[in-house]
């Protein structure tokens, strides 16, 4: 029998998501709430307007619609035990439930589990006065990395470069609606890298891992700029490397991942479940290939999600099975697959933002994207729109992605800076006054 899916949010995660669950031969039918333009443009999918924060309206129709699995999107509701609750209701539902995404709930927790369980990060100080954070910083070498406790969109994280922007990220973080205290790290240098692995329902040692992608989180060309959520994402980022060097990484970043489920379902060993869903771990590689922990997102990355999904299509990958694992998947870690054969294949994810993000940004504008021939290969995911009267609406800061697979780095880049070149964009709903001024996009992803 074939099964009904429910994907919770509204992101482009969340469209990109739907849409591979969509394609699977065992899926009949995916429900999204709430979803955005794209998600109601698919076919195969259908919207909810239901909202995340009511846990009993999103239970009551998983149990009308007889849902079989529920996937969580978005950090918020796992951080605020929404799979608990549809755990007591013996829902199936995929993700961590709130014990374990504290992990990612606060950035405090995160660091000091590493510290106990001996996981390579960034030194780092935690603060919630911001007399005593400023006088630490005082004789700091910069940059430095200043980041909020709690939950902030992608937005909770500051590079300063010199102690005024160091000062000024003190006292606005600490003012914040996302948390009273801040961790003060270093600055590591070097390649990100995005490792996620999914934490299937057969438990402990059965993780598979995605394909390897870098997100591009500033803003501007070069690194340049506030952070975001995300400006762009290419997998596999490091598919130019000898071959020892890539399963080098490989056996490392394992462990990191062995030792980080391991050590958090130590640190819930009363509860009784272990770590179940996607977990992010978010790297970075240094020139000497020496790897520290930046960050745990206890979800899919955004735009990375995009990335990987156009990438397990086309290597004929289907998400659920992935998830259920059942049968119990062959596949431990994609990554390795370009150590035994030759495969140069590459994706390339460019975000279209609306201009003034990640701070006020325009919005209430009209996109085309009617240009781009959407195919096997080419795929568009939306995040920041709305579908009505037949027209797409841009109403968030980050409105769509881009996303090209090739069988080349070179092809998938190019082709992908060709399509969203080709997006109209207008201020009116008559569709009569263009101006492209109104989103901008990065013109270095890939390099």
């Amino acid at each position: 029998m074939k099964m009904k899916v429910l994907v919770l949010g509204q992101g482009g995660r969340e469209h990109a998501i739907a849409w591979k669950l969509s394609r699977s031969p065992k899926i009949e039918k995916v429900f999204v709430s709430p979803g955005n333009g794209g998600t109601a443009l698919e076919k195969s999918i259908e919207n909810i307007d239901l909202s995340l924060d009511d846990s009993d309206l999103l239970i009551n129709f998983a149990k009308k619609e007889n849902i079989d699995i529920t996937i969580v999107g978005p950090e918020g509701p796992l951080v605020d035990g929404l799979v608990d609750k549809f755990k007591e209701h013996n829902l199936k539902i995929f993700g961590p439930t709130k014990n374990y995404a504290i992990l990612e709930g606060s950035k405090v927790f995160a660091k000091e589990f590493m510290k106990n369980y001996d996981i390579p990060t960034a030194d780092y100080q935690m603060f919630s006065d911001a007399k005593e954070a400023k006088a630490f910083v005082k004789d700091k070498k910069h940059p430095i990395v200043i980041k909020a406790d709690g939950l902030a969109a992608g937005k909770g994280v500051v590079v300063s470069s010199t102690a005024e922007e160091t000062y000024k990220a003190i006292d606005d973080l600490l003012t914040s609606n996302h948390s009273d205290h801040i961790v003060i790290e270093e600055f590591l240098t070097g390649q990100e890298l995005s490792a996620i692995y999914v934490c299937n329902f057969k438990g402990c040692s059965f993780e598979i891992a995605l394909p390897w992608t870098k997100d591009y989180k500033s803003r501007d060309e070069y690194n340049n700029g506030p952070n975001t959520g995300g400006m762009g994402a290419v997998s596999h980022p490091l598919c130019y490397e000898h071959k020892n060097t890539v399963f080098k990484l490989h056996i490392d970043i394992e462990k990191i991942m062995i030792k980080t489920i391991a050590s958090i379902n130590s640190y819930n060993k009363n509860v009784n479940n272990g770590y179940l869903g996607f977990i992010y771990i978010g790297l970075m590689v240094d020139n000497k290939n020496n790897i520290k922990v930046l960050e745990y997102n206890c979800r899919l990355g955004d735009p990375e999600t995009q990335n990987l999904m156009l990438t397990l299509d086309n290597k004929d990958i289907d998400l659920i099975d992935l998830i259920l694992n059942e049968p119990i998947s062959n596949i431990k870690d994609i990554n390795l697959d370009r150590i035994d054969t030759i495969d140069d294949s590459f994706c390339c994810t460019l975000v279209l933002a609306a201009k003034g993000y990640p701070g006020e940004y325009k919005r209430d504008f009209y996109i085309d994207h009617s240009s781009i021939v959407e195919n096997n290969k080419i795929k568009i995911f939306h995040a920041g729109t709305v579908y009505k009267n037949n027209i797409l609406k841009s109403v968030g800061g980050r409105i769509l992605t881009v996303n090209v697979f090739s069988d080349n780095k070179e092809d998938a880049i190019s082709l992908a800076y060709e399509n969203i070149r080709k997006i109209k964009i207008f201020e009116d709903e008559s569709m009569t006054i263009q101006n492209q001024d109104l989103v901008f996009y990065r013109e270095d992803i890939g390099n």
